[in-house]
């Protein structure tokens, strides 16, 4: 191969690899811009914070993202679509249960004993579109935890008016045991 020959042939390839640069670029943008896109329009959202205290000490803290229940989603679409839902979402429960359903319409074994029944919590707005619910409880008896759900009805062990529901580790409290509770419910603007 001659110098000309080489030399044309290393242009193909510069202009090749130029060529397959500008598509990763391009592809790479168009990911970006489409993940923009779809967090415009993300779906409602939660987050639960569960911390417990012994003798005034925290020994256990869990955060995790929560799921919202199909009749917590019917309940924002019937708000929002007819005003025909009375009562605010600010009522918190806990159960032994290990991993929530989005089919439930209750925790399915609510605890309802040892201090621990559901209890109406303390709401407060984090921005224009985010609220909070926080709760502690105070233990009367040894229990197992490790599910909490936020409720639209203050009553015990009350069927369809479980919100969301969140799975967190287990926790074993002992009398005297203080166990606070924060949801954080947001519904993203876009």
């Amino acid at each position: 191969m001659n110098r000309l020959e080489m030399g044309v042939k290393r242009k193909y390839q510069a202009s090749a690899l130029v060529i397959l640069l500008t598509l990763c670029i391009g592809i790479f943008v168009g990911r970006q811009q489409a993940s923009l896109y779809s967090e415009a329009g993300a779906d409602p959202s939660g987050h639960v914070s569960v911390k417990a205290y012994r003798d005034g000490d925290l020994f256990y803290e869990y955060d995790d993202h929560n799921l919202i229940t199909t009749i917590g989603s019917t309940r924002i679409r019937n708000i929002l679509g007819w005003d025909n839902q009375t009562g605010a979402t600010i009522h918190l429960s806990l159960s032994d249960d290990a991993t929530p359903l989005v089919s439930w319409t209750k925790l399915t074994n609510e605890i309802v004993a040892n201090g621990l029944d559901r209890a109406t919590g303390t709401p407060s707005g984090v921005n224009a579109t985010a609220y909070q619910v926080t709760y502690q409880w105070t233990a009367t008896a040894a229990q197992s935890v490790q599910c909490t759900g936020l409720q639209w009805d203050a009553i015990d062990d009350s069927d369809d008016n479980l919100f969301a529901a969140a799975s967190i580790s287990a926790v074993s409290l002992q009398a005297n045991d203080m166990l606070s509770v924060t949801w954080t419910v947001n519904i993203p603007d876009g």
